[in-house]
């Protein structure tokens, strides 16, 4: 008999991008198998979501139609909710945030350049679209609105979205908890999603909803870890790309690009942008261009 209720779940038994019900299983486990174990225990919280775990399974599959991968077992709305409102407190995210190192000097400089750069990017092409009125864009998944705050120093009209309520309540800037939070205002002219996809139960859906509040011509920016190389969790790199509470959707370069075209947009090159003194870094910029890793930006 455990002294703690069993977390419940529920099956997601069609591809979540293309619909398709081919699914293949990749890897599968208990969360008490090792290194799961050790890797969820490591990890701050504000409960521990162990005690609550010690009969749930996980089970990684791909879609035999398209390539996507995903987590086939997710927590239901209940226990998600749970998630976010207890075994991920205040205390846990600044603790998660810290650990990630953005708390460092050298992280934060580097993030901040890579939102600039989006900025400049962003400026360059919407021209066309708005004229000489303000960028108006919503960030997806916001976090605490980091670069939500440095979209307003550019002159942006810029609003966020955010399911933690600890976000929420700690953001210097204006976040809505949810897309039906947000007037039916006039639509934006971009919309960015930074590591976000992975972590939705439906993002089809979300994408749907989200191209509907995307002014024709408009911007959607994605990103996600590349997941090309996972094929189970045998590694905290594993782990940190599919973490079968978080990151419950496995996206690469191809599914990425697949699911947004399923959806209205498609993909556009939009060149680096140089925000450095080294040379060496527009040297490692303009192979990562060339390469065609340079992230995921699509256009309706």
């Amino acid at each position: 008999m455990l002294a703690h209720p069993q977390a419940k779940f529920i099956e997601r038994n069609h591809c979540i991008n293309c619909n398709s019900a081919r699914l293949s299983e990749i890897s599968h486990g208990r969360f008490t198998d090792r290194p799961l174990v050790d890797f969820l225990e490591a990890d701050p919280w504000g409960e521990s979501p162990m005690p609550y775990l010690q009969e749930a399974s996980w089970v990684l599959v791909r879609c035999a139609n398209c390539s996507q991968m995903f987590h086939k077992r997710i927590l239901n709305a209940e226990w998600n909710e749970r998630r976010f409102t207890k075994w991920m407190s205040a205390e846990a995210i600044k603790e998660f945030e810290d650990r990630r190192g953005k708390a460092s000097a050298s992280k934060k400089f580097n993030r901040a350049r890579s939102y600039v750069e989006h900025i400049l990017r962003i400026e360059k092409f919407t021209r066309s679209i708005r004229g000489h009125r303000p960028i108006r864009l919503l960030d997806f998944g916001c976090g605490f609105g980091d670069f939500l705050s440095i979209c307003e120093r550019f002159g942006f009209e810029a609003v966020g979205v955010d399911r933690a309520t600890p976000r929420i309540q700690g953001a210097a800037v204006k976040i809505y908890p949810s897309l039906a939070d947000l007037s039916a205002a006039e639509p934006f002219h971009v919309i960015t999603l930074f590591e976000v996809l992975e972590h939705l139960d439906e993002p089809a859906i979300i994408l749907k909803q989200l191209a509907e509040r995307l002014m024709t011509g408009g911007l959607l920016i994605l990103e996600t870890p590349d997941c090309q190389s996972v094929n189970g969790i045998k590694t905290h790199d594993d782990y940190d790309k599919v973490h079968p509470l978080e990151h419950i959707n496995a996206f690469t370069h191809e599914t990425l690009t697949s699911i947004a075209e399923r959806h209205g947009f498609r993909a556009i090159k939009w060149g680096p942008v140089y925000v450095t003194a080294e040379r060496i870094r527009v040297i490692k910029r303009e192979l990562k261009y060339l390469l065609g890793r340079d992230g995921i930006s699509t256009q309706l």
